[in-house]
């Protein structure tokens, strides 16, 4: 069988590989890759951890030395709302992980290469904007290393579009908040710092006020982890079913990748997919 990867693509400029790949993948999945000794490419080319990377660089990790796959397990289940030769945009399910750890092989990932698979096309493939596992909605896929590099969720190009429902009645209509974001140590949570971090900045808009709930459609202009759940506990409306940034412990996270725009570059031709959040 030939090699698969797990591709993703740099977010930061003048940073060390082995510190990116951290950001992108759970610990246990990063220990992984050393204990295997797995290969590592950026831009198609071997580099060392240690080595300075920039915005933009294309990461490939050699997935078939972590975990043999077993294609027999998996099924044709991804949700196709877009396709060509170059793209696909699914619908995530909630309780997917968007890319596979040790703890939990399966993801979205093995999903979409299974589909690939057994319809004759390459297994190249690098998910573009991540969803965490509770969130659902829209996954733009590049099918091969170009179309990862032409389109890259931090481009203007790409609009991503978020409905949320969360606690309280919002007081205003709309607004623009700009934080810093910082990961906490020895965790995989993020929290908003007032003296260091990366920059977050979400637009927000109300949609509908309830009784004691409010449905935001937010609009990413940063793409950081948790940016969303932490920008809407930060205003003081937690999500509902926001196990690990709110109260709820047995509820659904409400949040959903709902729109996502983006121009092809090779066609020039407007992509735009749209689907229902089920809270309107």
């Amino acid at each position: 069988m030939s090699k698969t990867f797990l591709e993703f693509i740099c977010d930061n400029d003048d940073i060390e590989l082995r510190n990116e790949i951290r950001n992108h993948v759970s610990k246990r999945f990063y220990k992984n890759i050393k204990s295997h000794k797995s290969i590592i490419l950026v831009n198609d080319q071997p580099l060392e951890g240690y080595k300075t990377i920039k915005k933009g660089d294309i990461i490939k990790i050699e997935y078939d030395s972590l975990n043999t796959i077993d294609w027999d397990i998996y099924e044709s289940n991804i949700d196709i709302c877009y396709e060509d030769d170059n793209y696909l945009v699914l619908n995530k399910r909630p309780g997917l992980l968007s890319i596979p750890t040790k703890a939990e092989p399966f993801s979205l990932y093995q999903e979409v290469l299974y589909y690939l698979k057994t319809s004759n096309q390459e297994l190249n493939v690098s998910i573009l904007n991540r969803l965490d596992k509770e969130t659902k909605g829209l996954c733009v896929i590049a099918k091969n290393r170009l179309a990862a590099h032409y389109l890259q969720p931090t481009h203007e190009k790409m609009i991503r579009k978020y409905k949320c429902l969360c606690h309280g009645v919002a007081l205003k209509d709309s607004g623009i908040i700009e934080t810093l974001i910082e990961k906490e140590s020895d965790s995989h949570k993020r929290f908003v710092s007032f003296t260091s971090g990366k920059k977050a900045i979400s637009i927000y808009n109300v949609i509908k006020r309830n009784n004691d709930s409010t449905l935001f459609e937010f609009v990413l202009k940063t793409g950081r982890t948790h940016q969303i759940r932490l920008h809407t506990r930060h205003i003081g409306h937690p999500i509902i079913g926001d196990s690990l940034y709110g109260e709820d412990l047995n509820n659904e996270l409400h949040l959903c990748s709902y729109y996502v725009e983006f121009v092809n570059p090779f066609t020039n031709k407007i992509i735009k997919c749209e689907i229902k959040s089920g809270w309107e």
